[in-house]
């Protein structure tokens, strides 16, 4: 009778574990899988002929229809002479995410894209499926985070704004999609324009005076802007570069464009591309252009064209723009 019970146990053993683990892997599958190393900056694109032309586009918020409009109808489609650079939060808020996704991934010849704040919530939503949706979680309540090139184990300090239409929008989009985008968008973009030596940046918040630049005024305390401050900064303390937020909490806190008004003369061929700063809105200066002009609320959805006038011997550029 025991070798017969104990058959009998380990059959049931081996029934329930088998069981079990297929819970796992249904209930939990995204903790087996993960996202490779993320660039904080690309390979600078060299743009060398004067045919090829570049676009900056705002914050798409998931506005598919907006986004094919201002494509087609207002910059004449894509081809193989278009370099179109989304400057993050590409997802999150308007209807179609996953429409928006795809686009990029069928069109990545022509489209690059970098991260903002809402498209790195929505990968750690994917990562972190069982992180509770309230208030009093903190970074340390996230198992999974992201890498970047130079922020490892990077979590955003305000976790709380992982939100359940976080979680609902990495369901749709997927983990197939989400890795592709992983692999294919970085923090901030560098495109130089060789025929006339300007350099383009593009990051989500913003880029800072002398970050991905061999001199600057603060280039030993701060030769390199963190993740955090590239997609999430709006504010940063003007005595220490190394402190940027979202609202001014300190008394030396001024927006970082501003630092380029003073600045701007150290690199009289630098221009800075941004979103994220809708309260903003359109904003135009002379080193930097706030492009996130609220088509998520209702406003519209803007681009800037960059294209090469050979009897100028100078680029020029227009804005673009579509209701939302």
């Amino acid at each position: 009778m025991r070798p017969y019970i104990t058959i009998t146990s380990i059959f049931i053993f081996i029934a329930t574990f088998t069981l079990y683990v297929i819970y796992i892997l249904k209930e939990d599958s995204s903790s087996l899988k993960f996202f490779p190393t993320i660039k904080t900056l690309q390979e600078p694109y060299r743009i060398t002929d004067p045919n090829q032309r570049v676009i900056f586009t705002g914050d798409v918020h998931g506005k598919y229809t907006e986004f094919k409009d201002l494509i087609d109808n207002k910059l004449n489609g894509l081809d193989e002479n278009t370099l179109l650079i989304l400057l993050g939060d590409f997802m999150i808020k308007g209807p179609d995410s996953r429409k928006v996704v795809s686009y990029i991934l069928e069109h990545k010849d022509q489209i690059k894209c970098v991260l903002g704040n809402n498209d790195i919530l929505v990968l750690l939503a994917y990562l972190n499926p069982h992180l509770p949706l309230s208030k009093g979680r903190t970074i340390h309540s996230v198992r999974n985070p992201l890498n970047f090139t130079t922020d490892h184990s990077f979590t955003p300090q305000d976790i709380s704004k992982i939100s359940a239409r976080h979680r609902q929008i990495a369901k749709e989009v997927g983990y197939v999609n989400l890795l592709a985008l992983a692999q294919h968008c970085s923090v901030a973009i560098e495109v130089e324009l060789e025929l006339t030596r300007e350099t383009l940046f593009g990051a989500h918040a913003g880029v800072l005076p002398g970050d991905f630049m061999d001199h600057g005024p603060h280039r030993h305390t701060h030769p390199l802007s963190s993740v955090k401050a590239l997609t999430d900064m709006k504010y940063v303390d003007e005595d220490d570069w190394t402190h940027t937020s979202r609202e001014p909490d300190t008394k030396h806190s001024i927006k970082w464009y501003k630092l380029w008004d003073e600045y701007g003369s150290l690199y009289k061929n630098v221009t800075v591309f941004y979103g994220h700063d809708s309260r903003t809105g359109l904003n135009l200066r002379k080193h930097t252009k706030g492009l996130d002009s609220g088509c998520a609320k209702g406003g519209e959805l803007s681009a800037m064209e960059y294209k090469y006038n050979e009897k100028k011997g100078k680029y020029e550029h227009r804005l673009v723009q579509v209701d939302c």
